[in-house]
């Protein structure tokens, strides 16, 4: 658990079918807060890399560079 108190908020807006969806999954591992901190922390300490969605057409990711 974290040493320091829990201070700052992270909000993001969700299709109601993302929300549900999240939270069925969530719920398996602890409360959907829990996830999305380790979730947080992960990616922080580059134990979390985010996958670009292949696009057949333009996209604002690059990629090979």
């Amino acid at each position: 658990m974290a040493t320091k108190p829990l201070t700052k908020f992270l909000t993001v807006r969700l299709t109601p079918n993302d929300h549900k969806a999240f939270h069925r999954k969530a719920d398996r591992y602890g409360k959907p807060s829990d996830v999305l901190r380790e979730i947080v922390q992960a990616f922080n300490s580059d134990r979390l890399v985010i996958q670009p969605p292949v696009i057949e057409k333009e996209s604002l990711y690059v990629i090979g560079k």
